[in-house]
């Protein structure tokens, strides 16, 4: 199963922040979309990603500064991306090495989505369940079962 398969499943919206959103005005926005994190983009291009774990890391060590913070400040900037054409498996395993729950993914130098580690084990059980079903199949009827 290729990333661009789960791609298609999915809403094609992107949600995103500028860098100069606040943490306050992003926790608020994560909030209301319910999700474990937000792609930055500068002038369109990717420039990071603002997870929970970046909130809380730097919120350990600084807790009264971080109403005070931009994205910028805090965000991730060293990402692994995909591309949609990659397999899923390798997408799964790269996640799990690197402890990332989100993977952006490109065509070319344009983010064409997000990939998140839920979205990646749900295709890999249904990848699995689909396989277990054809070999069943398979063997039942070789064995003239059906």
């Amino acid at each position: 199963m290729l990333v661009k398969d789960i791609l298609e499943k999915k809403d094609r919206k992107i949600l995103s922040v500028e860098p100069n959103t606040t943490v306050w005005e992003a926790i608020r926005f994560m909030t209301k979309y319910d999700i474990g994190s937000v792609i930055v983009l500068k002038e369109g291009k990717l420039a990071g990603i603002f997870t929970e774990r970046d909130l809380l890391h730097f919120a350990s060590t600084d807790r009264e500064a971080v109403f005070e913070k931009t994205v910028a400040d805090l965000m991730s900037t060293t990402l692994t991306t995909m591309q949609p054409n990659d397999q899923v498996d390798e997408v799964l395993s790269i996640m799990l090495k690197k402890r990332i729950r989100h993977m952006p993914i490109l065509d070319g130098n344009r983010l064409v989505g997000i990939v998140s580690i839920g979205d990646a084990v749900k295709a890999k059980i249904a990848k699995t369940e689909e396989e277990n079903k054809n070999l069943k199949n398979y063997i039942y009827s070789e064995s003239g079962f059906i």
